[in-house]
């Protein structure tokens, strides 16, 4: 009898042993322990030292940051001059890493975003100059749209509300025009699309893919 008891407990023991490695097995994203995405970015190693785009001896080449040929770890100032912002990146072994923020030629701020080694990660948040208040609110996992996005208006009328999974639009759709009226609402599954996206018709779409 006690032997019998040992072997099941050996069996037991054994089959939990596989449900582990199964359940450890890279999928291609990171996980934290409960099983959500792991959202954490480790700044500990980045010096707050700031050094200008075109100083010398700063190099950017392939996605990467150089100082004097070795991988640069620090805060980067650049002026966007296409753009007509300020930016301040966060940057460590040479790539996009922790805090990137940029500011209108008054001042304010335009924008603030995450990275993890070279990746965008977490809210992306953008501002209008004259109010302060939100013009857009993204969501990004390892570069990808993941989650809620929505943008508004000048006046702070929401302009649209999408959801993604993936990089790829999953759940419902809206949007709204400034005067308040809905032109946008349809549902995504699994790839295909139902309901209204057209500006001016409404009628409802019928195993429409998506490219």
């Amino acid at each position: 009898m006690g032997n019998y008891s040992s072997d099941i407990i050996k069996t037991i023991l054994v089959m939990l042993c596989c449900i582990g490695v199964i359940a450890c097995k890279n999928t291609g994203e990171e996980l934290s322990f409960d099983g959500e995405l792991n959202y954490e970015i480790d700044t500990s190693g980045i010096p707050r030292d700031t050094i200008d785009f075109n100083a010398p001896g700063l190099t950017y080449k392939n996605g990467y940051y150089y100082l004097s040929g070795e991988k640069y770890s620090g805060i980067v100032h650049k002026k966007q001059i296409g753009f007509n912002i300020v930016t301040y990146s966060s940057v460590y072994q040479g790539m996009l890493h922790g805090s990137y923020s940029s500011y209108y030629p008054s001042g304010e701020l335009f924008e603030t975003r995450r990275y993890r080694n070279n990746l965008s990660i977490g809210k992306q948040l953008g501002y209008w100059e004259e109010t302060g208040s939100l013009k857009f609110e993204y969501n990004y996992y390892n570069d990808k749209k993941e989650g809620e996005q929505k943008s508004w208006y000048a006046d702070g009328s929401l302009a649209y509300t999408y959801h993604y999974k993936d990089d790829k639009q999953e759940g419902l759709q809206q949007a709204w025009r400034q005067n308040g009226s809905l032109y946008r609402n349809f549902e995504v599954q699994n790839g295909t699309r139902y309901g209204l996206q057209k500006t001016t018709t409404c009628y409802e779409l019928e195993d429409e893919k998506l490219k």
